[in-house]
């Protein structure tokens, strides 16, 4: 009921409900207790490299000892970038700093723009989780702007399961030439129709097929 109570008073305030576990100050976790109202930083499996900040709510309590296990409603600082990519029992740590101080897992979903879409592997709409030849490419090709690259294309291949092909995402890279102006225009293309990419990206000017793209870089050539 306690559960309830909050939810329907605070329904556009929560992200999602979570467990959490407080590390011990042995364990580097904090000094002090913390109350409902804590902000710390979030960082969810498998996306590293973004960071938000997230409110944490404790049902039941307002003060929570360190070493022990709370629930929790968690509101994010910043939702955009995790559109369409939590999902339940999806874990992650949360920290002051560099220092983590605790970890949680999600138990359930309010916000129903973050939800993954149903039955979809994380393997696919994660580009961390893409092949290694990939994610070199980015980092080989766009050097200062690589965060930026690869946010640009893990934004686009949230949008349709068909650019989730690792095929279309070699032949987006190769065709952008490392340049993000370029890359922008490719991923503009690609949403059009993704075939006019690998048109670019697989043939020559005479319509040969000179490379292919289901192949990794380095052996993609005929």
């Amino acid at each position: 009921m306690l559960l309830e109570n909050m939810l329907s008073k605070n329904m556009k305030q929560i992200d999602f409900i979570a467990a959490l576990e407080f590390l011990k100050t042995s364990e580097s976790g904090r000094k002090t207790p913390v109350y409902s109202g804590y902000r710390p930083h979030i960082e969810f499996e498998n996306y590293p490299e973004y960071l938000t900040s997230g409110e944490q709510t404790y049902i039941g309590q307002e003060v929570v000892e360190l070493g022990t296990k709370v629930k929790a409603t968690i509101k994010l600082l910043a939702t955009s970038y995790f559109s369409k990519r939590l999902y339940e029992n999806m874990e992650f740590k949360f920290c002051e700093g560099a220092r983590v101080i605790g970890f949680g897992k999600i138990l359930q979903i309010i916000n129903t723009e973050l939800q993954c879409e149903e039955g979809i592997d994380q393997k696919e709409i994660n580009l961390n989780l893409y092949p290694k030849d990939i994610l070199e490419r980015i980092k080989s090709d766009f050097r200062d702007n690589y965060s930026l690259a690869k946010r640009k294309i893990q934004e686009f291949i949230i949008l349709d399961k068909t650019f989730r092909d690792y095929r279309i995402v070699r032949a987006l890279l190769f065709t952008a030439n490392q340049e993000i102006s370029r890359l922008e225009k490719m991923i503009a293309l690609a949403k059009i129709d993704w075939r006019d990419l690998l048109l670019q990206a697989e043939y020559n000017q005479i319509d040969k097929r000179v490379r292919d793209f289901n192949n990794e870089f380095g052996k993609e050539k005929l």
